[in-house]
């Protein structure tokens, strides 16, 4: 068990900002500066050449909710669905698609949390057909429901099209079998979700206060998760990281 001075430490760090600080290649660095955790990224997604047969890699592009930080944080909080694979296997690719790191709330119509919305609080993880590709009619910025990359319109999709989803994407939801699961194991009851499981909707009228309310959102879920079983592996995982603040 965990003190509320430990369970405060872990709502600093989960809403701290996050900066990539460039490729690992094999030598995996967290730090601390100030008000910023710096941290590298081993996932780098291979190819194979379709004529000469050889791996491949596009240009590097920092991705912070796919950074070495990010991937150690998901494999903490959602070891009960991962059934403890890595995500990221040796040549920098996703071990399974159906898990990928991915950020909750972006800023393309928030600018107010251009400097805030890079946390492990909004980091979450969910098949990368979701998150990360907008070809599909189920993903977070599906043109065909005009998603936009909202979150509050993304989960009244997926609430009310829990089979369509379930069946799209089996590896994943095997073992999050209702809508209230799923928002109970993404830590976003009260926030994202009332106290019922129904959305708190907020993208059709966006003003002066929504950022606010979504930077909200993210503290409430830093509290559930400061407040969880996997509180204290992750309070040791950050204070071997030496990421707390010096009093």
């Amino acid at each position: 068990m965990i003190n509320e001075e430990q369970k405060q430490d872990i709502i600093d760090i989960l809403t701290t900002s996050i900066e990539c600080s460039g490729y690992s290649n094999a030598k995996i660095n967290i730090t601390r500066d100030e008000e910023i955790i710096k941290t590298t990224q081993t996932y780098w997604p291979q190819y194979i050449d379709k004529d000469t047969g050889k791996p491949f890699r596009y240009p590097f592009i920092p991705d912070c909710d796919m950074s070495d930080f990010a991937c150690d944080f998901y494999e903490i909080i959602y070891k009960d669905i991962l059934n403890d694979i890595k995500l990221v296997d040796d040549n920098g690719n996703f071990t399974d698609k159906n898990f990928a790191g991915d950020t909750m709330t972006s800023v393309s119509k928030l600018p107010g949390l251009k400097d805030r919305y890079h946390c492990l609080a909004n980091f979450w993880l969910i098949p990368m057909e979701i998150g990360r590709t907008s070809t599909n009619e189920w993903s977070k910025t599906s043109k065909k429901y005009e998603i936009l990359d909202f979150m509050d319109r993304f989960l009244l999709l997926l609430k009310y099209n829990y089979h369509a989803f379930e069946n799209s994407f089996r590896n994943y939801f095997n073992n999050i079998k209702r809508f209230e699961q799923f928002s109970e194991i993404h830590f976003i009851k009260n926030s994202y979700v009332d106290e019922n499981y129904d959305v708190n909707e907020y993208s059709h009228q966006l003003d002066s206060t929504t950022s606010e309310i979504l930077f909200e959102f993210m503290k409430i879920r830093a509290t559930l998760i400061s407040e969880s079983k996997y509180a204290e592996e992750l309070w040791n995982y950050f204070n071997d990281l030496h990421l707390f603040k010096k009093i």
